[in-house]
């Protein structure tokens, strides 16, 4: 009978289980809720109930104990008195606030670490934490809302999942079987995607599968869209200052040959510019910043003493001045050892054009159907092929050997695939609704990232198809069996080949 109530965290589960696990815009309210539990069972402890434990044990009024965790992640303004009163009861009262924080407080201590093992040490544990993507999450969520929705299931939706006439899932679900489509769509605002449409427009019209427009287009909520919004208040801002040719903020382009534009002073012929833009782009793709010794390890992996030689401070010290600082006064690449830099070299107020481009695709798919312009935002910020590097600094072999990371993907190659699949989901939306053209638009910018994909050769496909362009089409299907050195489609991978034999039926 767990009942568990989240803020700030978790967003993409809120149609998992709205009975028992609820999300909350703001902690107040999941505060006061949880507090009216904690007053009533402390005042039944008071007077004389041996409390959950032994409730359940009797079976005494069990659903009046049912375990209540109150999951609270970073910002939420959680009260301290109400973890006092958890902590003086002096009985067990089936109730639990977990709170994601980096400061101690009262309560027993757990931490996470990179590698999934989650450790308690008041009790002596170290347990492997179970983990879900978000992106799976989202998915799994859409899929057990929809099964709730089944016809045969009994009982109502409750109430957080009904709209003000009285449907919900199972109005969704009936209008689906109505269309033909195999997921939630629009219910009042209550459900919705990206991708609008039901599923067999997609499937008909585009070069897609239903696993692809569920997971690159999941169901949200105008929950989620409000909380991704109070997430990221400064991204059209931000957006605007990387189109202001006049905006003094530094700018690195990693979608594309990578550049950095900044206000310092740098001589575009500077023999060591392009080794600087190099130090701007590892800063400014880790958010956490680096301590000294990684730094100087990463930029110069081939000299194992380099640790603390005054080339690594030196080369700091041009980047800050080339960055220069903000209207505040403060620098965009902070010392090491200011408070705000935390003992680390960090770059703060800068902007990327792939920070940007994430953020933007995060949006839209809160935003739902709405969230269309965010993606044409996002391919607009494509220039070719991601982190294309100066013929003075190749990968590996005098620089970039970072981008390797230690799980051994490549970041080059994971910004190639961001590209692709904003870039199929925008063609897919497009062949929807009958506009070819643009499809053709947004595959062309997925083959600017030089993905290895077929996603994009079959959008193409798709779309020259709709225009009437057979040739055009045939010619990128021939191009998709050389990239595999395949002779018949047959012999091209399982998904491929479907879609093109799926063409060959139409």
């Amino acid at each position: 009978m767990l009942e568990a109530d989240a803020v700030d965290l978790g967003a993409e589960l809120a149609t998992l289980n709205p009975d028992r696990l609820r999300m909350h815009g703001t902690s107040r309210d999941a505060i006061d809720r949880f507090e009216r539990s904690a007053q009533e069972r402390s005042a039944a402890i008071a007077a004389g109930s041996a409390g959950a434990l032994q409730a359940r044990v009797d079976d005494l009024l069990p659903d009046a104990w049912a375990p209540r965790v109150l999951l609270l992640g970073h910002g939420s303004d959680a009260t301290g008195h109400l973890e006092e009163a958890l902590l003086g009861v002096g009985q067990r009262m089936g109730l639990a606030v977990v709170m994601a924080t980096d400061a101690d407080g009262p309560g027993m201590q757990m931490t996470i670490d990179r590698d999934g093992v989650i450790s308690v040490p008041e009790l002596d544990l170290q347990l492997e934490a179970h983990q879900l993507p978000v992106g799976e999450a989202a998915a799994l969520a859409q899929l057990l809302a929809h099964a709730a929705a089944l016809p045969g299931d009994v009982g109502t939706p409750s109430a957080s999942t009904q709209d003000a006439s009285g449907g919900g899932h199972l109005q969704a679900h009936e209008e689906a079987e109505a269309t033909g489509n195999d997921r939630p769509q629009v219910v009042d605002g209550l459900v919705e995607s990206v991708l609008p449409l039901p599923d067999d427009t997609y499937s008909v019209a585009a070069a897609t599968t239903a696993r692809d427009v569920l997971v690159l287009a999941p169901a949200t909520t105008p929950a989620r869209r409000e909380d991704a919004a109070a997430a990221d208040p400064h991204l059209d801002e931000d957006l605007a200052d990387w189109d202001d040719p006049d905006c003094r903020r530094p700018k690195l382009t990693l979608l594309g040959p990578v550049r950095v534009d900044a206000q310092g002073k740098l001589p575009e012929r500077n023999p060591r510019r392009q080794f600087y833009t190099e130090v701007v782009a590892y800063l400014a793709t880790r958010p956490d910043g680096a301590t000294s010794e990684q730094y100087a390890t990463a930029l110069w992996p081939d000299e194992p003493d380099v640790i603390g030689k005054t080339k690594v401070r030196q080369s700091i010290s041009v980047v800050r001045s080339w960055l220069g600082a903000g209207e505040n006064g403060e620098d965009y690449l902070p010392s090491g050892l200011t408070t705000a830099a935390g003992g680390r070299y960090r770059i703060t107020g800068a902007l990327v054009d792939s920070d940007l481009f994430r953020r933007l695709r995060t949006r839209a798919l809160a935003r739902g159907a709405d969230g269309i312009a965010d993606l044409h935002a996002a391919l607009g910020l494509v220039r070719g092929r991601p982190l294309e590097l100066p013929d003075l600094r190749v990968r590996g072999v005098g620089g970039y050997g970072w981008l390797l990371d230690d799980g051994g993907d490549r970041m080059d190659l994971e910004f190639a695939a961001m590209v692709v699949d904003v870039a199929h989901l925008v063609a897919t939306y497009h062949l929807g609704n009958g506009e070819p053209d643009r499809a053709v638009s947004a595959a062309k910018v997925a083959l600017q990232s030089e993905t290895f994909e077929d996603v994009p050769l079959l959008d193409l496909v798709a779309a020259c198809d709709a225009l009437g362009n057979r040739a055009e089409a045939d010619a990128y299907v021939q191009r998709i069996l050389a990239n595999h050195d395949a002779e018949v489609e047959e012999d091209l991978p399982p998904r491929t080949a479907a879609i093109l034999h799926r063409r060959a039926r139409a």
